[in-house]
C-alpha cells in the first residue's frame, strides 16, 4: 500500500493518534537542539570566534525523525485505545 492510500485509509482516531506523536516528538525534537545549543554556548564562552548555532527544517526534520519513530513504537497501542474510549 502506498503512502497516500494508508494515509487516505485512516480512521479519526488513528489520525488523531499520529498527530499527538508528531506533536510530542517535534516538541522533544526542539527541547533536544536548544540543550544542545546551551551546552554548546556554555562549552565556547570563551571563544571569540565561536559559531552560532542555527535550527533549519533539515536539522528539525533530522533529529524528529527518530523520536517519531520511538515515540510510535512505544505508544501508539496505547494512544490508540485510550482515544477509542474517549471517542
Amino acid at each position: 500500500m502506498k503512502f497516500g492510500h494508508w494515509l487516505n485509509s485512516l480512521g479519526f482516531i488513528e489520525f488523531l493518534a499520529l498527530f499527538i506523536i508528531f506533536g510530542m516528538s517535534a516538541y522533544l525534537a526542539n527541547l533536544s537542539f536548544l540543550i544542545f545549543n546551551n551546552w554548546y554556548t556554555n562549552k565556547q564562552k570563551d571563544n571569540p570566534f565561536a559559531e552560532e548555532l542555527r535550527l533549519s527544517p533539515f536539522l528539525f526534520v533530522g533529529i524528529t525523525i527518530p523520536f517519531i519513530i520511538i515515540l510510535y513504537s512505544i505508544l501508539y497501542r496505547h494512544l490508540h485505545t485510550l482515544l477509542s474510549k474517549i471517542f
